[in-house]
């Protein structure tokens, strides 16, 4: 009878498999920000430019509603999160890119090297053609998305629009990208109307899941990133997404599909059936092993510090022994700080220290009376109301104090 029962599970289970990668991939497809800014009804330009270090750089731009008289107000610049690109902003009518275009922003996409509309310009010789993910090089952390990918993304802006300022937000990764950038290029700062950090992420001392087993393993997973240059998850990232989006939208594998969002991020959060489904057509995109291994430095030394090269190498760069912390008094720009309680991964006691070491702290706005985790901030049903309408607000208005902030930070 047992035996009846387990080839009758397995049958089952090879039908539905099937019946699922029969399904035509043109039924859903891998998500990127193009087709989502077109799709909802947005005006849209792309742009690239080149690095110093000479990486090929894409941005997506939403220069005006589609809604309104086609001005185009002043430039934000947002940026994503880790194993993430700009299609983040862009998955549903209540993500942030259209909430910033609808309140009169000009919205820049940035796209980190490696990531989104960057990657597919530097892997991809021609139309069709299989993808060439060896064909940069991917010995990088998020130090050089900082302090050379931002940066020149914010020049070129700037340059664009006529503006001599723009505004920044930056999401997880972006927001460490953002503070490494300009502790090591304080210039920028004088470029900046107002850094908003949404999730950040720098000292990573106070870790739930998943990462406090990321820091118990450390040694081990550094071990296995030592030996690769990049996780790449697949030969060719974009048919597997699209063959991951066709396998959630099944309904008997759905909640594998959202149990996987909840370990990512370490607390189940309410999502609707089309964010969980949007998120796997993108995530995770492929990251380089050095961000993973100073993210992993970081954990570790319990500091929010510069890559350890290892002793010998640390004195050539930096002329000491271990690595030294980013100096985030050098980063002046105004900044307003949005977090959770219930993030596992940028946790309320991180962003306090954070808050604590940035010289000009102008807001904190803390969600504490709902259930709201590191992926909310992009995926939540309630992102709009409780996080986007809010930002466009910080943005727009100059009546914050820095008196509002130990109240929000201790709430």
């Amino acid at each position: 009878m047992r035996c009846h029962q387990n080839h009758y599970s397995r049958t089952r289970f090879l039908s539905i498999f099937i019946t699922v990668l029969s399904v035509n991939l043109a039924a859903v497809f891998s998500l990127d920000t193009v087709n989502q800014v077109r799709e909802h009804g947005y005006p849209l330009k792309t742009y690239k430019f080149w690095t110093p270090d000479k990486y090929l750089l894409g941005l997506e731009r939403i220069p005006y509603s589609k809604d309104g008289n086609g001005t185009i107000g002043r430039p934000v610049l947002l940026l994503h999160g880790l194993f993430l690109s700009s299609v983040i902003f862009t998955l549903n009518s209540s993500s942030l890119s259209f909430v910033l275009s609808d309140a009169g922003f000009d919205v820049w996409l940035f796209n980190a090297r490696g990531l989104g509309l960057s990657r597919a310009l530097n892997i991809y010789a021609r139309d069709e053609a299989p993808p060439r993910m060896n064909k940069i090089s991917w010995d990088f952390s998020w130090h050089e998305m900082g302090v050379l990918d931002m940066t020149t993304a914010i020049d070129f802006v700037l340059n664009e629009t006529g503006y001599s300022k723009i505004d920044i937000l930056g999401y997880s990764l972006g927001t460490t990208m953002a503070l490494a950038g300009l502790s090591n290029r304080p210039k920028y700062n004088d470029k900046i109307n107002k850094l908003v950090l949404m999730a950040p992420t720098s000292r990573l001392k106070e870790l739930g899941m998943p990462l406090s087993m990321v820091r118990r393993y450390a040694r081990l997973i550094t071990v296995f990133l030592n030996r690769v240059n990049f996780l790449r998850f697949s030969k060719d990232p974009d048919t597997k997404y699209r063959m991951i989006s066709n396998i959630c939208s099944v309904k008997y594998v759905f909640e594998i599909c959202k149990w996987f969002i909840d370990l990512a991020q370490g607390v189940s959060t309410p999502l609707s059936n089309d964010s969980v489904v949007s998120i796997l057509s993108v995530f995770p995109q492929p990251v380089s092993s050095r961000t993973l291994k100073h993210y992993i430095q970081l954990m570790i030394s319990r500091r929010f510090c510069h890559y350890d090269f290892g002793p010998a190498a640390n004195m050539r760069l930096y002329g000491t022994v271990k690595p030294p912390d980013y100096n985030l008094f050098k980063v002046t720009a105004p900044t307003y700080v949005i977090h959770s309680k219930d993030d596992t991964i940028a946790s309320p006691m991180d962003v306090k220290w954070l808050v604590n070491n940035l010289p000009n702290v102008k807001y904190v706005y803390y969600i504490d009376n709902v259930l709201f985790g590191h992926l909310s901030f992009s995926l939540s049903p309630d992102m709009k109301e409780l996080v986007n309408l809010p930002t466009a607000h910080f943005l727009l208005d100059d009546t914050h104090e820095n008196s509002v902030r130990k109240r929000k930070v201790s709430s």
